[in-house]
Protein backbone atom coordinates (compact mmCIF):
# COMPACT_ATOMS: atom_id res chain seq x y z
CA UNK A 1 0.00 0.00 0.00
CA UNK A 2 1.54 3.28 -0.94
CA UNK A 3 2.35 5.60 1.74
CA UNK A 4 0.58 8.28 2.09
CA UNK A 5 -0.24 11.32 4.53
CA UNK A 6 -2.78 11.05 7.20
CA UNK A 7 -3.58 14.93 7.16
CA UNK A 8 -3.56 15.74 3.39
CA UNK A 9 -3.66 12.18 1.48
CA UNK A 10 -0.38 13.24 -0.51
CA UNK A 11 2.76 11.25 -0.89
CA UNK A 12 4.17 12.29 2.38
CA UNK A 13 6.88 15.67 2.02
CA UNK A 14 9.92 16.09 4.85
CA UNK A 15 8.58 12.54 6.33
CA UNK A 16 6.95 13.04 9.79
CA UNK A 17 4.95 10.50 11.88
CA UNK A 18 1.87 11.47 13.61
CA UNK A 19 0.54 10.17 16.63
CA UNK A 20 -3.63 9.64 16.16
CA UNK A 21 -3.72 10.29 20.03
CA UNK A 22 -1.44 12.61 20.83
CA UNK A 23 1.39 11.70 23.19
CA UNK A 24 -0.05 14.09 26.08
CA UNK A 25 -3.10 12.39 26.11
CA UNK A 26 -1.48 8.75 26.59
CA UNK A 27 0.54 9.86 29.09
CA UNK A 28 -2.94 11.57 31.16
CA UNK A 29 -4.22 8.23 30.81
CA UNK A 30 -1.76 5.63 32.01
CA UNK A 31 1.36 4.38 30.61
CA UNK A 32 2.12 4.95 27.03
CA UNK A 33 3.56 1.98 26.21
CA UNK A 34 1.15 -0.24 27.41
CA UNK A 35 -0.14 -2.52 25.32
CA UNK A 36 -3.68 -3.07 23.88
CA UNK A 37 -5.93 -5.81 21.73
CA UNK A 38 -8.67 -4.33 19.42
CA UNK A 39 -10.23 -6.27 16.55
CA UNK A 40 -8.46 -8.64 14.14
CA UNK A 41 -6.19 -8.01 10.67
CA UNK A 42 -8.35 -9.72 8.62
CA UNK A 43 -5.26 -10.72 6.15
CA UNK A 44 -3.52 -12.48 8.37
CA UNK A 45 -6.53 -13.33 11.12
CA UNK A 46 -4.62 -12.39 13.82
CA UNK A 47 -5.54 -10.27 17.04
CA UNK A 48 -3.78 -6.29 16.44
CA UNK A 49 -2.00 -5.51 19.27
CA UNK A 50 -0.37 -2.63 19.40
CA UNK A 51 1.38 -0.06 22.27
CA UNK A 52 -1.01 3.33 22.11
CA UNK A 53 2.57 4.80 21.52
CA UNK A 54 3.07 3.30 18.33
CA UNK A 55 -0.60 4.10 16.96
CA UNK A 56 0.99 6.57 14.52
CA UNK A 57 0.40 7.51 10.55
CA UNK A 58 2.72 9.27 8.43
CA UNK A 59 2.38 12.52 8.07
CA UNK A 60 3.96 15.44 5.81
CA UNK A 61 6.23 17.65 8.03
CA UNK A 62 4.04 20.86 7.16
CA UNK A 63 0.65 19.58 7.82
CA UNK A 64 1.95 18.06 11.20
CA UNK A 65 3.08 21.00 12.20
CA UNK A 66 0.06 22.62 10.97
CA UNK A 67 -2.19 20.45 13.62
CA UNK A 68 0.23 20.95 16.46
CA UNK A 69 -1.25 24.29 17.75
CA UNK A 70 -4.87 22.26 17.76
CA UNK A 71 -3.00 19.85 20.10
CA UNK A 72 -1.89 22.12 22.19
CA UNK A 73 -5.23 24.33 22.63
CA UNK A 74 -7.16 21.30 23.23
CA UNK A 75 -4.99 19.58 26.49
CA UNK A 76 -6.45 22.12 29.00
CA UNK A 77 -9.90 21.94 27.69
CA UNK A 78 -9.63 17.96 28.18
CA UNK A 79 -8.40 18.84 31.90
CA UNK A 80 -10.91 21.25 32.46
CA UNK A 81 -13.98 18.26 31.35
CA UNK A 82 -12.11 15.65 33.47
CA UNK A 83 -12.36 18.34 36.56
CA UNK A 84 -16.31 19.26 35.54
CA UNK A 85 -15.23 23.02 34.86
CA UNK A 86 -16.91 25.06 32.22
CA UNK A 87 -16.13 25.21 29.08
CA UNK A 88 -16.41 28.32 26.27
CA UNK A 89 -18.71 27.87 23.24
CA UNK A 90 -15.29 28.46 21.06
CA UNK A 91 -13.33 25.89 23.01
CA UNK A 92 -16.39 23.35 22.31
CA UNK A 93 -15.99 24.01 18.55
CA UNK A 94 -12.59 23.23 18.65
CA UNK A 95 -12.47 19.63 21.13
CA UNK A 96 -15.39 18.65 17.87
CA UNK A 97 -12.37 19.69 15.47
CA UNK A 98 -10.34 17.55 17.48
CA UNK A 99 -12.92 14.61 17.67
CA UNK A 100 -12.83 15.33 13.73
CA UNK A 101 -9.27 14.52 13.44
CA UNK A 102 -9.32 12.20 15.91
CA UNK A 103 -12.13 10.20 14.37
CA UNK A 104 -10.53 10.50 10.77
CA UNK A 105 -7.18 9.26 12.18
CA UNK A 106 -8.39 6.51 13.60
CA UNK A 107 -10.23 5.58 10.82
CA UNK A 108 -7.20 5.69 8.31
CA UNK A 109 -4.98 4.18 10.45
CA UNK A 110 -7.67 0.96 11.24
CA UNK A 111 -7.54 0.58 7.38
CA UNK A 112 -3.87 -0.15 7.90
CA UNK A 113 -3.93 -2.15 10.94
CA UNK A 114 -6.69 -4.42 9.68
CA UNK A 115 -5.65 -5.20 6.26
CA UNK A 116 -7.85 -2.77 4.37
CA UNK A 117 -11.11 -5.60 5.34
CA UNK A 118 -13.44 -3.63 2.97
CA UNK A 119 -11.23 -3.03 0.00
CA UNK A 120 -11.61 0.63 0.22
CA UNK A 121 -9.32 3.33 -1.19
CA UNK A 122 -9.90 6.67 0.99
CA UNK A 123 -10.94 9.53 -0.84
CA UNK A 124 -10.71 12.14 1.76
CA UNK A 125 -8.02 12.23 4.94
CA UNK A 126 -8.35 14.74 8.46
CA UNK A 127 -8.02 17.90 6.37
CA UNK A 128 -10.71 17.28 4.32
CA UNK A 129 -13.14 16.78 7.17
CA UNK A 130 -12.82 18.51 10.08
CA UNK A 131 -15.36 20.62 10.79
CA UNK A 132 -16.69 20.43 7.02
CA UNK A 133 -19.83 17.96 8.16
CA UNK A 134 -22.76 18.71 10.44
CA UNK A 135 -21.35 17.24 13.69
CA UNK A 136 -22.60 16.34 17.25
CA UNK A 137 -20.68 15.78 20.41
CA UNK A 138 -21.52 14.27 23.74
CA UNK A 139 -19.76 14.74 27.15
CA UNK A 140 -20.43 12.17 29.56
CA UNK A 141 -19.26 12.19 33.28
CA UNK A 142 -18.57 8.36 34.69
CA UNK A 143 -17.71 7.50 38.03
CA UNK A 144 -14.18 5.72 37.85
CA UNK A 145 -10.75 6.94 39.46
CA UNK A 146 -9.30 4.57 37.39
CA UNK A 147 -7.48 6.36 34.42
CA UNK A 148 -7.27 4.57 30.61
CA UNK A 149 -8.06 5.60 27.26
CA UNK A 150 -9.94 3.57 25.26
CA UNK A 151 -11.74 4.03 21.36
CA UNK A 152 -14.95 2.40 20.50
CA UNK A 153 -16.39 1.42 17.00
CA UNK A 154 -13.30 2.33 15.11
CA UNK A 155 -12.66 -2.21 14.51
CA UNK A 156 -16.68 -2.08 12.94
CA UNK A 157 -16.77 -2.82 9.76
CA UNK A 158 -20.10 0.03 9.01
CA UNK A 159 -16.97 2.37 10.49
CA UNK A 160 -14.51 0.80 7.74
CA UNK A 161 -17.43 1.77 5.15
CA UNK A 162 -18.59 5.56 6.83
CA UNK A 163 -16.62 6.50 9.60
CA UNK A 164 -19.50 8.93 10.96
CA UNK A 165 -19.61 7.77 14.63
CA UNK A 166 -17.37 6.70 17.50
CA UNK A 167 -16.65 6.94 21.17
CA UNK A 168 -13.44 7.65 23.17
CA UNK A 169 -12.95 7.25 26.96
CA UNK A 170 -10.57 9.45 28.40
CA UNK A 171 -10.02 8.57 32.33
CA UNK A 172 -13.41 9.72 33.81
CA UNK A 173 -15.46 11.51 30.95
CA UNK A 174 -16.58 9.15 27.72
CA UNK A 175 -17.09 11.45 24.47
CA UNK A 176 -19.34 10.32 21.85
CA UNK A 177 -18.84 11.84 18.33
CA UNK A 178 -21.18 11.72 15.43
CA UNK A 179 -20.26 13.39 11.74
CA UNK A 180 -21.71 12.79 8.26
CA UNK A 181 -23.59 14.47 5.54
CA UNK A 182 -26.17 16.69 6.51
CA UNK A 183 -26.92 14.38 9.26
CA UNK A 184 -28.53 17.34 11.47
CA UNK A 185 -29.52 20.21 8.67
CA UNK A 186 -33.10 18.77 8.75
CA UNK A 187 -34.10 18.76 11.94
CA UNK A 188 -31.75 21.66 12.65
CA UNK A 189 -33.04 23.91 10.16
CA UNK A 190 -30.51 23.52 7.40
CA UNK A 191 -30.32 23.14 3.59
CA UNK A 192 -30.49 18.94 2.94
CA UNK A 193 -31.13 16.63 0.54
CA UNK A 194 -33.97 14.82 -0.25
CA UNK A 195 -32.03 12.54 -2.93
CA UNK A 196 -28.69 10.64 -2.64
CA UNK A 197 -26.97 8.98 -5.79
CA UNK A 198 -23.91 6.92 -5.21
CA UNK A 199 -20.96 8.01 -7.99
CA UNK A 200 -19.25 5.08 -9.29
CA UNK A 201 -17.14 6.86 -11.69
CA UNK A 202 -15.20 9.69 -12.79
CA UNK A 203 -13.87 12.52 -11.06
CA UNK A 204 -16.15 12.28 -8.00
CA UNK A 205 -16.56 8.08 -8.42
CA UNK A 206 -16.91 7.09 -4.42
CA UNK A 207 -18.80 9.61 -3.20
CA UNK A 208 -23.07 10.86 -3.31
CA UNK A 209 -24.21 13.18 -5.61
CA UNK A 210 -27.25 15.28 -3.83
CA UNK A 211 -30.17 16.78 -5.09
CA UNK A 212 -33.28 18.40 -4.48
CA UNK A 213 -32.70 20.20 -1.22
CA UNK A 214 -35.42 21.55 0.99
CA UNK A 215 -34.86 23.59 4.22
CA UNK A 216 -37.97 23.69 6.86
CA UNK A 217 -36.21 27.37 8.60
CA UNK A 218 -36.92 25.60 12.12
CA UNK A 219 -35.61 23.60 15.21
CA UNK A 220 -36.93 20.39 15.41
CA UNK A 221 -36.32 18.99 19.23
CA UNK A 222 -34.42 16.65 19.62
CA UNK A 223 -31.62 17.70 16.23
CA UNK A 224 -30.35 14.12 17.28
CA UNK A 225 -33.36 11.91 17.08
CA UNK A 226 -34.04 9.50 18.39
CA UNK A 227 -32.34 11.12 21.57
CA UNK A 228 -29.04 8.88 23.12
CA UNK A 229 -28.64 8.36 27.00
CA UNK A 230 -28.60 11.88 28.54
CA UNK A 231 -24.96 13.38 29.41
CA UNK A 232 -23.92 16.08 30.73
CA UNK A 233 -23.34 17.93 27.75
CA UNK A 234 -25.25 17.26 24.41
CA UNK A 235 -24.35 19.83 21.11
CA UNK A 236 -24.77 19.71 17.55
CA UNK A 237 -23.62 21.80 14.86
CA UNK A 238 -25.00 21.97 10.93
CA UNK A 239 -22.38 22.80 8.71
CA UNK A 240 -23.12 24.08 5.26
CA UNK A 241 -21.72 22.83 2.12
CA UNK A 242 -19.55 23.71 -0.34
CA UNK A 243 -20.53 23.24 -3.90
CA UNK A 244 -17.51 21.40 -5.09
CA UNK A 245 -18.42 21.90 -8.64
CA UNK A 246 -18.20 25.67 -7.37
CA UNK A 247 -14.64 24.86 -5.96
CA UNK A 248 -15.23 27.52 -3.49
CA UNK A 249 -12.99 27.61 -0.47
CA UNK A 250 -13.53 26.85 3.21
CA UNK A 251 -13.02 29.14 5.99
CA UNK A 252 -13.43 32.66 4.12
CA UNK A 253 -15.61 34.61 3.41
CA UNK A 254 -17.98 33.54 0.56
CA UNK A 255 -21.95 34.58 -0.85
CA UNK A 256 -24.31 32.40 0.82
CA UNK A 257 -25.17 30.85 -3.24
CA UNK A 258 -22.00 28.93 -3.47
CA UNK A 259 -23.25 26.67 -0.34
CA UNK A 260 -25.32 23.75 -1.50
CA UNK A 261 -29.09 24.25 -1.07
CA UNK A 262 -28.70 27.49 -0.70
CA UNK A 263 -29.70 29.86 -3.99
CA UNK A 264 -29.32 33.50 -2.59
CA UNK A 265 -26.59 35.83 -2.26
CA UNK A 266 -28.07 36.52 1.46
CA UNK A 267 -30.20 34.33 3.15
CA UNK A 268 -31.74 36.38 5.71
CA UNK A 269 -32.71 33.24 7.84
CA UNK A 270 -29.12 31.40 7.46
CA UNK A 271 -26.32 34.38 8.24
CA UNK A 272 -27.24 34.88 11.77
CA UNK A 273 -27.26 31.18 12.32
CA UNK A 274 -23.61 31.01 11.08
CA UNK A 275 -20.90 32.64 13.44
CA UNK A 276 -19.27 36.01 12.32
CA UNK A 277 -18.40 36.89 10.15
CA UNK A 278 -21.34 35.31 8.26
CA UNK A 279 -21.54 33.71 5.17
CA UNK A 280 -18.88 30.77 7.30
CA UNK A 281 -19.93 27.29 7.24
CA UNK A 282 -20.38 26.84 10.30
CA UNK A 283 -23.67 27.02 12.11
CA UNK A 284 -24.22 28.07 15.54
CA UNK A 285 -23.74 25.55 18.07
CA UNK A 286 -27.43 24.06 19.65
CA UNK A 287 -27.07 22.53 22.82
CA UNK A 288 -29.84 19.48 22.81
CA UNK A 289 -31.71 18.85 26.51
CA UNK A 290 -34.12 16.54 27.36
CA UNK A 291 -36.66 18.69 27.12
CA UNK A 292 -35.22 21.26 24.65
CA UNK A 293 -32.66 22.18 22.44
CA UNK A 294 -31.76 26.02 22.98
CA UNK A 295 -29.41 28.11 20.45
CA UNK A 296 -25.34 29.30 21.47
CA UNK A 297 -24.57 32.68 19.67
CA UNK A 298 -22.31 33.63 21.96
CA UNK A 299 -18.56 32.49 21.51
CA UNK A 300 -17.84 33.80 24.49
CA UNK A 301 -20.55 31.65 26.82
CA UNK A 302 -19.10 28.91 29.32
CA UNK A 303 -21.15 25.65 28.74
CA UNK A 304 -21.73 24.35 32.75
CA UNK A 305 -22.03 20.39 33.00
CA UNK A 306 -25.98 19.31 33.93
CA UNK A 307 -26.39 16.88 36.07
CA UNK A 308 -27.28 13.09 35.31
CA UNK A 309 -28.39 11.14 38.11
CA UNK A 310 -30.50 8.48 39.23
CA UNK A 311 -32.25 6.36 36.70
CA UNK A 312 -30.52 8.87 34.34
CA UNK A 313 -26.92 7.44 34.93
CA UNK A 314 -26.16 4.77 32.29
CA UNK A 315 -23.04 2.39 32.93
CA UNK A 316 -20.14 2.41 30.80
CA UNK A 317 -21.10 -0.74 28.89
CA UNK A 318 -24.64 0.81 27.75
CA UNK A 319 -23.20 3.91 26.52
CA UNK A 320 -20.83 1.98 24.06
CA UNK A 321 -23.46 0.22 22.92
CA UNK A 322 -25.49 3.06 21.89
CA UNK A 323 -21.82 4.23 19.77
CA UNK A 324 -22.29 0.38 17.38
CA UNK A 325 -26.53 0.76 17.87
CA UNK A 326 -26.10 4.74 16.24
CA UNK A 327 -23.53 3.96 13.71
CA UNK A 328 -26.13 1.66 12.26
CA UNK A 329 -28.67 4.17 12.17
CA UNK A 330 -26.78 6.76 10.61
CA UNK A 331 -25.28 4.44 7.57
CA UNK A 332 -28.96 3.21 6.98
CA UNK A 333 -30.10 6.86 6.96
CA UNK A 334 -27.14 8.02 4.42
CA UNK A 335 -27.41 5.24 2.16
CA UNK A 336 -27.95 6.61 -1.45
CA UNK A 337 -30.52 5.00 -3.81
CA UNK A 338 -29.92 1.61 -5.16
CA UNK A 339 -28.52 0.53 -1.86
CA UNK A 340 -30.55 -1.68 0.21
CA UNK A 341 -29.13 -2.11 3.32
CA UNK A 342 -31.52 -5.70 3.66
CA UNK A 343 -28.48 -7.39 0.82
CA UNK A 344 -25.63 -8.40 1.53
CA UNK A 345 -23.07 -7.63 2.61
CA UNK A 346 -24.61 -5.11 3.93
CA UNK A 347 -26.89 -6.64 5.92
CA UNK A 348 -24.23 -8.93 7.86
CA UNK A 349 -22.26 -5.62 8.58
CA UNK A 350 -25.24 -4.25 10.38
CA UNK A 351 -25.65 -7.50 12.09
CA UNK A 352 -22.30 -7.76 13.66
CA UNK A 353 -23.09 -4.05 15.28
CA UNK A 354 -26.01 -5.31 16.56
CA UNK A 355 -24.67 -8.18 18.33
CA UNK A 356 -21.37 -6.03 19.46
CA UNK A 357 -23.96 -3.48 20.75
CA UNK A 358 -25.65 -6.47 22.69
CA UNK A 359 -22.47 -7.84 23.97
CA UNK A 360 -21.74 -4.32 25.74
CA UNK A 361 -25.07 -4.38 27.03
CA UNK A 362 -24.75 -7.71 28.77
CA UNK A 363 -21.60 -6.93 30.35
CA UNK A 364 -23.53 -3.72 31.86
CA UNK A 365 -26.27 -5.30 33.17
CA UNK A 366 -29.32 -4.64 30.83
Amino acid sequence: MAKFCVFCGKRPENKNKEHVLPQWLLKETGDPTRVVKMGINYKNQKPIEFSWNSLTMPSCTTCNDEFSDLEGRIKPIIRALLNREGVSVKNYILLMDWMDKVRVGLWLNYHVLQGNPMGINPNFHIKDRVGRKDRYLAVHAIETDEPGLNAFGVESFVFHNAPVCFGLKINSIFLVNISADFVFSERAGFPFPTRREYVSEGEFAGTHRLADFEMKKNVEHPVLHPKMHKASIELVQPILQVDARIGASMGTQETMKNFLGVDSDVDSYLAPRTYPPHFQPQGVLLRQFQNQTVSLPDLEQVIEFDAVTGDESQPIGELVAQVYEYQNMIFESIAPEGVSVNDEPWKGVLNFNSAVAEEYRKRAGK
